[in-house]
């Protein structure tokens, strides 16, 4: 049997990642795993569309188990534990099931090739989630790594106050003045 792609036509797209080689965990992220609990790294995982928002940059993604490499999981991860994303067209009816299997509310369909594209593009930039004066601000969900250090918010300016592996937070006061040097 060759590799060669199915005579069928693909069943639709979906966006692909990897897990990334080292992930963090734990309070400001200074656990450092390789992989995740479930996915080894730079296993390939297909991300289900959204349905609703799960928060904290959560999605559903279906592959295969660390421990079982034959069958298809589908759970939930952190966005920032993956890399590479981009589009793929699903062949596989195991993966398609995985990726659309029932759950609360209405079946979940496939990505538009178009709306996949979108979504792998805007999502290989690093970012950070922001927080601006300690409280989360949905207009300004991240910024890029590294992150600038101010920010301009409704007519306001914010200055970086504290960076760590998972997020940078702001405060609109002003960073204090150093001491001149005698």
């Amino acid at each position: 049997m060759s590799n060669q792609q199915p005579e069928e036509p693909p069943y639709g797209h979906c966006v692909v990642a990897n897990v990334a080689g080292q992930t963090t965990h734990g309070r400001g992220g200074l656990d450092l795993q390789r992989g995740l609990k479930h996915f080894a790294p730079g296993a390939k995982l297909w991300i289900a569309p959204p349905r609703w928002d799960l928060g904290g940059g959560q999605v559903v993604v279906a592959g295969r188990h660390r421990a079982n490499s034959r069958r298809y999981v589908t759970l939930v991860t952190d966005m920032r534990h993956l890399e590479n994303f981009r589009s793929q067209e699903v062949f596989s009816p195991a993966l398609l099931r995985a990726l659309t299997r029932q759950g609360p509310g209405e079946p979940r369909g496939l990505w538009t090739a178009e709306r996949a594209e979108e979504f792998a593009t805007h999502h290989n930039v690093p970012r950070l989630e922001v927080r601006l004066d300690g409280h989360y601000t949905a207009a300004l969900a991240t910024v890029p790594e590294p992150p600038p250090m101010e920010l301009e918010h409704d007519g306001r300016t914010y200055y970086l106050a504290h960076l760590n592996a998972n997020s940078a937070r702001y405060s609109s006061l002003p960073p204090p003045e150093e001491p001149a040097c005698r």
